[in-house]
């Protein structure tokens, strides 16, 4: 009975903690955070989990999910309303405002970055649903995550500090953090395991994370002035992209000789990049551009070439994702409070997702219906 009490006070210590950085966090993150506001002065105000999954129950409206998508649970994160939807289902609040999406190594928890209020959130997912809720105080303005294969450790990127936070994903306790070039955004695991990626936004560089002893490994400089935004892998794991939301380049990085390769030009403001599940193509979200590249990387990893750019997109492309059978893209559009589906079979947006109740739509994550 004593060691169940000292738990519950545990965890009730993490999330008054949580609750009271959320406070405090939100009223700076505009400031803060030029590239990721969007959470103005009608961002919602916090509410209980229980209320806001009782409300959306009782006939709230959900975001529209077409035809085409009826095969997967699509999820989306709004930064301005702190909401978690899945189309067609069902909307959750979850804090004033959030930011990335990620799905554990088993594909049964969905991952979100509380950034209004330095937390990792994790719910368990059952037929799509959020269940049971875990929560972790992590550094100033999380916003992408990755768990080692394992399913013991979260690494979560921490845009307002210069660290990765290293949290128990067993007992959803934060352990430490590795210091990393300035505003780590995205970060991408390696195929086995070993080695995190983070893209260092405001450090011109990528960091190189051991997963195993949790230490920086390694930093692989980029041209001064570079703004490394998104991040992905080859298959193989031999090659890192990262796009540079500076001047419109896909960087190229060997990870055998942690060496940098030419880089390749996309579009303007790259943000968040997707690899098909077949490891052929990267679809990268051009802000700037209104647009998606879609880069070749089947024939020659280390030179990847842009086959086509999807036109057509509705204001600010930010967040990105594939289909677990490759056969569509969504896109987030920051600005353009909606969401675009793009057919990759002839690489064109065929159908577009709009509701008053998407504001700013941030990330997106896509999973098989179960």
């Amino acid at each position: 009975m004593a060691g169940g009490g000292l738990l519950r006070n545990e965890q009730s210590a993490r999330m008054r903690g949580c609750w009271l950085a959320r406070r405090a966090a939100l009223l700076g993150l505009v400031a803060a955070l030029p590239l990721l506001a969007g959470c103005g002065s009608d961002a919602q105000p916090a509410q209980t989990r229980a209320s806001c999954v009782a409300a959306s129950s009782n006939g709230e409206q959900v975001l529209p999910r077409p035809a085409e998508l009826t095969p997967y649970h699509i999820f989306v994160t709004d930064l301005e309303t702190g909401n978690v939807s899945e189309l067609g289902e069902h909307t959750v609040h979850v804090a004033q405002s959030i930011h990335g999406l990620g799905l554990s190594a088993d594909g049964n928890m969905l991952f979100v970055t509380d950034v209004s209020g330095n937390c990792m959130d994790g719910f368990a997912l059952a037929g799509g649903a959020l269940g049971a809720e875990h929560e972790a105080p992590v550094g100033g303005s999380p916003v992408h995550m990755v768990e080692t294969l394992d399913g013991k450790t979260l690494f979560v990127t921490n845009f307002a500090d210069q660290t990765v936070s290293v949290v128990n994903a067993v007992t959803w306790q934060s352990e430490k953090t590795i210091t990393v070039p300035a505003r780590p955004h995205g970060i991408v695991l390696s195929p086995d395991g070993r080695w995190a990626y983070v893209a260092c936004y405001g450090g011109a560089a990528i960091a190189v994370i051991d997963a195993v002893s949790a230490t920086l490994a390694a930093t692989i400089s980029l041209p001064a002035g570079a703004q490394p935004y998104g991040i992905a892998i080859s298959a193989d794991g031999r090659y890192v992209y990262a796009s540079d939301n500076f001047t419109g380049r896909l960087f190229v990085i060997d990870t055998a000789g942690r060496k940098l390769l030419p880089a390749i030009e996309v579009g303007l403001r790259p943000a968040l990049i997707a690899r098909s599940p077949d490891g052929k193509t990267l679809y990268v979200a051009n802000g700037g551009a209104a647009s998606v590249s879609v880069v070749d990387i089947s024939r020659n990893a280390a030179q990847p070439v842009v086959r086509a750019t999807i036109q057509g997109i509705q204001g600010y492309p930010h967040g990105i994702a594939v289909t677990p059978d490759g056969r569509f893209v969504v896109v987030a559009n920051t600005q353009g409070q909606s969401l675009s589906v793009i057919d990759t079979a002839d690489d064109k947006v065929v159908d577009t997702i709009q509701s008053p109740d998407l504001k700013y739509p941030n990330d997106v994550l896509i999973t098989s219906i179960r």
